[in-house]
Order: structure tokens, then sequence, then C-alpha cells
């Protein structure tokens, strides 16, 4: 919602600051930025714009320019006032260079970055003089969801005097995606690997859909757990595999794996690590696959190589496009299945619910399989009677 707010110009000042149309995002070079999605309002700023250095133009008109005056443009709360600008303690911080008043016309456009609002909005105490953000700053917001800033369009003398004139405006800043999902597991079929995961929870009616990360864990450096000594460093950690060894032991000549699981990270202390330690100690980069439902929450993750262990995790996206914390990864290992399993799999069957060669069958299966072989003889025999 465009929220607009006018002061009175004192009676000795005859400048009047009036906010124009439209209102929109530009890309550095002044073309028009990507068009957010359905739903999505124009000063709603996204991480995707803070990582592109998007910004936002307001049409501004002007009545009363005159020389002994600058257009400064501030972000926080309360910026009419003097010491909100100038204290040790200022809740407001320029967002663009000051603009002085010989150079300026009845109209103008003022473009003020994206990196700027995220920057000044996170800063504590706030910067009183405007220095450009980079791209850190779109990584700083500490909350996820759209969080409003207050532009102030100040007419002054000079900083330190309260504003002959002003206008004041909102947009939306929302560069924190929702946290991760839950539960996340790894199905494992010939070359691919079925991801399951549930739908974070308290945050569903924001989601648009989901990231699904793999990477090979040959490839990744374990995270280091948490410290377990209650303390905020730890004694180190060792990376111990399945087999005993200091390595994994990789698969076998037919493709399967020879150890039970992935190798995890202990702590030396020997307590429990937590955080990024656990069964799959990785945190994947590279995105395999986007699912564009809230409805869905599983993916499969094709091209694989059979009997290379992978970690892979989720990403929920919100409805502006931004993709929020990752899950804790699950790891898994593709392998060559059975011919029927193989047949069920590429007539749209589930990775999940098909065996490995050389692995345990599940009951599941073993019913499944019964039941068709029944199926087949009973056709036989009916063929028979009826020769």
């Amino acid at each position: 919602m465009l929220v607009l707010v006018s002061y009175e110009t004192p009676a000795d000042a005859a400048l009047t600051i009036t906010l124009g149309t439209p209102i929109k995002r530009v890309k550095p070079d002044g073309s028009n930025a990507d068009a957010h999605p359905q739903g999505v309002l124009e000063t709603t700023l996204t991480k995707e714009d803070c990582d592109k250095d998007v910004r936002i133009r307001f049409p501004l008109n002007l009545q009363g320019i005159d020389d002994s005056h600058n257009l400064e443009i501030w972000s926080g709360a309360s910026c009419e006032t003097t010491t909100s600008r100038t204290s040790a303690t200022a809740t407001c911080g320029q967002v663009a260079a000051t603009i002085g008043g010989g150079s300026l016309k009845t109209a103008i456009t003022v473009d003020i970055r994206v990196q700027d609002l995220a920057q000044q909005l996170n800063a504590n105490p706030k910067n009183v003089q405007y220095t450009p953000a980079n791209s850190s700053a779109c990584d700083s917001q500490a909350t996820t969801g759209a969080q409003s800033i207050t532009i102030y369009f100040l007419w002054l003398a000079n900083s330190a005097s309260a504003p002959d004139g002003s206008q004041t405006t909102q947009v939306q800043l929302s560069t924190k995606g929702p946290k991760g999902p839950d539960s996340v597991t790894a199905g494992e079929g010939d070359r691919v690997l079925v991801i399951r995961w549930n739908a974070p929870s308290g945050v569903a009616t924001s989601i648009s859909g989901y990231d699904v990360f793999c990477d090979p864990v040959d490839s990744l450096s374990p995270n280091d757990p948490a410290p377990s000594d209650g303390g905020t460093t730890d004694a180190g950690s060792t990376l111990v595999c399945p087999d005993g060894g200091f390595t994994d032991a990789g698969p076998d000549a037919s493709g399967t794996p020879i150890d039970a699981g992935p190798c995890v990270l202990v702590p030396n202390d020997g307590g429990g690590g937590g955080g990024g330690g656990g069964a799959c100690p990785y945190t994947p980069k590279t995105k395999r696959t986007t699912v564009q439902s809230t409805a869905s929450t599983s993916a499969t993750v094709k091209d694989l190589v059979n009997g290379v262990q992978y970690a892979c995790a989720v990403a929920a996206i919100d409805k502006a496009k931004n993709s929020g914390e990752l899950s804790s990864a699950a790891c898994g290992t593709p392998g060559p299945v059975g011919d029927f399993f193989y047949r069920y799999r590429e007539a749209g069957g589930l990775a999940g619910g098909c065996a490995l060669e050389g692995a345990p069958v599940t009951d599941g299966v073993v019913i499944g399989a019964a039941s068709m072989f029944g199926l087949a003889l009973v056709r036989r025999r009916r063929k028979g009677k009826r020769s």
C-alpha cells in the first residue's frame, strides 16, 4: 500500500514537494526492471532486486525552488526532526546523495537504490551521511517477510535544520525468504533421487514453490557441528565413516555403496554435535530443479551418476520470488534397479518405492511383486481352459 503524507510549508518558504506517478523499479542503466510476479506490488523490493542493484524511481513535482536549499532523501522514523538525523542515536539514515537546489527543475525523477534502503534498514546506528551500499546489504535482513520503510524527501537549508518542505512515502523490503522445510529425505533410484519434504510450519500462505539443491558429497566440505561442550568453541571434530575409516570406501563393481551410510562429523570432545552436523552434514549449492507449486512436496532430481553419494536440501520460495533458508540435507546414492522396477519408474513410478540391486527389498515390494505373479498365473490358467 502506498502512503503519502504532506507537511505544511512554513509561511516564509514557498516550496512544495508532490509525489507523482508512476513509481517504478529500474535497472542501473535506467531501463525497466523485470516484472514482479502477479499480485506483488511495484513498491515491494525483493532479494533479486537488491542483488541486481535495482533502483526505485520516484517522480517529484517541486514548486518554489531556490539556490539556498537542498533536496535530501532519508529513510527511518520521524526524519523531519533534527535529532533523528544528527544525534548519536539517529533513527534516520540518508539513502541518496544530496541534490543542490540550483540543479533542480520543477519536474524531476529520483532513483533510490534498493541496496541503500536495505543497508539503512538494518544499520544501528543509522548512517547520517550518505555512503553507497554494496551487495552485502542484501543479506542483512534479520527476519522473514516484508518490512515497511518510510522514505522522506526533505527541503533543507542544511542537514541540521528543520525542513522547509517535505513529503513521505512507503515501500516494502522483502529480501529474506521463508524458513527451510522439514523432514527432508532422499529416495534412491537408477540415476535419480526422489527428494521429499514437509512444508515449513507457520508460513504456508506466503510460499509459492520450492528450490531443490543437490551436489556430490565429495565436492563439498562437511559442515562443522555446533559446539557440544556448551561453549562458543569446540575442540574440533573428526570425519567418521560407517566402514570405520576416515574416508568412504565408495561403490563396489556393481555400483552399490559399500558403506551403510554417509560419513558424519563427530565432535572430538565426545558430545553430540548439532547445527551443521547430523547424518548428512553438508550444504549443497547447485539448484537442480524448482517446484512451482505449494501442493507438491516432492521432486525428482535426474541425470545423476550411479554410485555417487549426493547431498540434497530444499528451500521454500515466497510470493516475491525470494528463495529462503536451506533445509537440513539428506544424503542418497543413486544405483541400478531391477528390470521390473526400472520399467515401473520409467512409466512414472517413484524411485522411493524401488529397491536397489543388492539392497534389502521392503515388504511392500515383495507383496506387490507377488500380486503381479499371481495375476499372471490366473491369466495363464484361463487361457489353458479355453484351449
